[in-house]
This record gives structure tokens, C-alpha cells and sequence, in this order.
């Protein structure tokens, strides 16, 4: 869908008539399609997911149905679904066709309708050097600081005048957002022009957050990879009794402040921590938090590049590598086989706490940006041209790389992989 065909707000409601709305997919691009919906005075009925981790939750109300229940009992005419799965949208689109429904008439696809996905990393700095991140294993980085509430509210302003179908902004990237001293009023900002806002955090400093939690996020991931002593390996730098302390600090000021905020503990997998899942689970059964997992990936980019290369990595590099359970050639021998399929990050924007615009989310090279200058001065038609017509994306395509961290995300794989001990009732 070209950016001159997007039905506007209107048209959209006109296109779904009397028929019930389910979005697809119940994660961060679910709460964004939510947000717009609810917006523009259309209401969600129920949300479809195929995640075994999400069987029996609850979103902004809504159930969560599995796919295969959803076809048994609704059809395009009583239904229209709204298809906001980054990695897996492209599947997604076939299972529908295949079911009868018709594209466009029947549902739409998030990321068509909204320009961008806003990762806006407000700190520039992290209090971890983990080694599986570009904040441990890269010893060059862009320059640290921290982006202003006054910044920020120039910036969603601009952000909804060129975007009308943004839902949510993401409050990081490679940063710890809660190191910024002005979260609690960027996160009030968000919602005063009426957008949900996410954030990720290690959770594993001594800073008070209680501010930040009555500033009322939407989404808080706390992001794991271990229990106890297993934990400190690659959360490097991060000290066991603190994290633990304030998870159960976390949930004392949800529920006090805002009990319906969705708290996601995301759970990296990793050879020597795969035993500790099922404590996070029990956690989080306790809590009331939603555990999710992924296979543990090196991250950025630039270093799946190096080694599908041959060039040499530095001995971070090689320590994560060895604690991996799944190895990069498997990653990208995967993700070679797919590479003809969508780049998820192609329409996300990784703006730096400077409000520079960085070629990639998932690249890391300090002075690689998308376009020249501050966000604020160039159009989003400009960023888009320079996207669409970047020969530094269409080499990342050509090789497959764009898909290596859908592959690494892949519960399906997890299962197959037998990677974590998996409660029977989620198989």
C-alpha cells in the first residue's frame, strides 16, 4: 500500500462497517494498533495470537484468541482484523487469504498504514555492559547524553503531523531509559497527545523508579537472562539481589499507581541458564507478570556481519558465542533461506537521544545515520526516499541479515529446538 492510498481515519471506519475488530498479534504492535483504534473511535473486540506464552491473557480487556479458534468462529463478514505482527505479518496475510478473508476489504496490515515504528532512545548511556550488547562488545559509541522532555514533545508533535496511525513510541533502544531523570514527564507527555508508551529496563541499579511507575507506562519489559549467579554471566555488570529486589519493587508500584500497566519479563536464552526459565515462570505466575523468551542473539548486526565475513571479533564477541545455545551459522543459514521475506525494521526509525536518525535499530556503527541533521528538520517523505532507495539496507537484504534476529525470536524454533523445559500445558 503506497503512502498516497492509506485510508484515513474515516475511510477506515467506513471500510469496517458494523463488523467486529481483531487485531493480530498482542505484543508491542498490538498495543500501537489498540492506541490508534481507540483514537479514531474504533473499538477492539478480541486480539488473536499464535504465542503459547500469551494462552489465557488479558489485553486492554480484550482476550487473546488462538488463530485456529478465531477461523472456526468469525468470518470476513463478521469481522475485519487488523494484522500488526512485525516479524510474521507477511504469513499472517496468507493464512487470511487462505481463510477467505480479502486484503484490504476484510483486513488491513498495521505497518501499512502508519509510516514509522518510533524507537526513541532517551538516554544515550546504559549501566550494564552486557556482552551480548553493542554497550559490551562495541568500544566505540555515539556520544552520551540525554534527550529533554521540552526535545521530546517538539518531537511527537512532529511524529503525529506526518503520522496519524502512530499508537505507541518506544522510549529505548540501546539505552536504560530509566537512567534519564526526565522519564516520568516524557512518559506524561506521551499520553497527553494520546499515545501508549513502552519502555525496557534491567532493573538492576539502586535508582529509585517509583516516579517513573506513577507516570503511568503502558508496557515495561524487564529484560532477564538467568537466575541468581547465572544471571550476573551476560546481564554484565548487573548484580543478582538488585534486580531481584526491584521486580517485587516493580509490582508494589504497579499496583499502587497503575495496576493495569503490562509488565513483560523478556527472558534470554542462553546454554547455561535454560534450567531458570521455569523459576522466572513461577515469578511471574506470582506477580502477575507475562514471561516471555527469545534464543539469545549477539547483537548488533555489525557483528553477524564480521563473522558471516570471516573478519576477526573481539573476545566478547567470542564469550557470548560460546554461551549461545543457538549459533549464528544456524541463525543465518535460516534467515539466508528467507531472505526474499520483509525487513520487520525497514519502517522502524531509531532516533538518538541528540535527534539524530540512525540508519538502523538493529546496526550499531556510531557515525552510520539515514539521513544528515536532526529529525526534526527533515520530512518523513525524505526519510522514507532515503530508505527505499539505501543501498546499505539492500546489501543487508541481499544477504539475509535483515531476517537473522526474526530467526533468533522464533518460538516455533524454540519449541523445535527443545531450547527451554517447557510447562506441558503451553506445548
Amino acid at each position: 500500500m503506497q503512502n498516497n492510498e492509506i485510508p484515513s481515519p474515516e475511510e477506515l471506519r467506513h471500510r469496517i462497517g458494523n463488523r467486529k475488530v481483531f487485531i493480530w498479534g498482542a505484543r508491542h504492535d498490538g498495543y500501537a494498533a489498540y492506541q490508534v483504534l481507540q483514537r479514531h473511535n474504533i473499538d477492539t473486540f478480541c486480539f488473536i495470537d499464535s504465542s503459547v506464552a500469551l494462552i489465557g491473557s488479558i489485553v486492554f480487556g480484550c482476550k487473546i484468541l488462538l488463530p485456529a479458534n478465531f477461523f472456526t468462529d468469525y468470518s470476513g463478514k463478521d469481522s475485519f482484523i487488523v494484522i500488526a505482527s512485525g516479524f510474521h505479518a507477511d504469513e499472517i496475510l496468507g493464512n487470511c487469504q487462505e481463510q477467505g478473508f480479502s486484503i484490504e476489504k476484510d483486513f488491513v496490515i498495521q505497518g501499512e498504514l502508519r509510516r514509522f515504528n518510533y524507537q526513541v532512545d532517551i538516554a544515550g548511556s546504559c549501566n550494564l555492559k552486557c556482552i551480548s550488547c553493542p554497550r559490551g562488545n562495541f568500544d566505540e559509541h555515539r556520544t552520551k547524553g540525554f534527550m529533554t522532555a521540552a526535545n521530546y514533545r517538539t518531537l511527537i508533535q512532529k511524529i503525529l503531523r506526518e503520522d496519524p496511525y502512530t499508537g505507541i513510541i518506544t522510549l529505548y533502544n540501546w539505552g536504560e531509559p530509566l537512567l534519564n531523570r526526565q522519564l516520568p514527564e516524557i512518559i506524561r507527555i506521551t499520553h497527553e497527545y494520546g499515545v501508549l508508551s513502552a519502555i525496557s529496563s534491567n532493573l538492576s541499579f539502586k535508582l529509585d523508579f517509583e516516579q517513573v511507575v506513577a507516570a503511568r507506562p503502558t508496557w515495561f519489559r524487564i529484560s532477564v537472562s538467568g537466575w541468581g549467579s547465572s544471571y550476573e554471566v551476560t546481564h554484565t555488570g548487573g548484580k543478582w539481589g538488585l534486580l531481584y529486589d526491584n521486580v517485587y519493587r516493580l509490582a508494589e508500584y504497579r499496583d499502587r499507581y497503575y495496576p493495569e500497566m503490562l509488565v513483560e519479563v523478556f527472558y534470554h536464552i542462553y546454554n547455561h541458564n535454560r534450567d531458570a526459565y521455569l523459576k522466572w515462570q513461577e515469578l511471574c505466575d506470582e506477580l502477575g507478570f507475562v514471561l516471555r523468551y527469545r534464543h539469545a542473539a549477539l547483537a548488533p548486526l555489525d557483528n553477524i556481519e564480521a563473522i558471516i565475513e570471516g573478519r576477526p571479533v573481539n573476545e566478547r564477541v567470542r564469550q557470548t558465542m560460546d554461551y549461545q545455545f543457538l549459533q549464528v551459522h544456524d541463525v543465518m543459514e535460516k534467515a539466508y533461506a528467507e531472505r526474499h521475506r520483509p525487513c520487520y525494521y525497514e519502517r522502524h526509525l531509531w532516533i538518538t537521544w541528540d535527534l539524530r536518525v540512525a540508519q538502523c535499530m538493529e546496526w550499531y556503527q556510531p557515525d552510520l545515520n539515514l539521513v544528515e541533521g536532526s529529525f526534526l528538520e527533515v520530512s518523513a517523505d525524505e526519510i522514507i526516499n532515503a530508505r527505499e532507495n539505501s543501498a546499505f539496507c539492500a546489501s543487508c537484504k541481499e544477504r539475509g541479515i535483515h531476517r537473522c534476529f526474526v530467526v533468533y525470536s522464533d518460538e516455533k524454533l524454540i519449541e523445535e529446538k527443545m531450547s527451554i523445559a517447557l510447562p506441558k500445558a503451553m506445548i
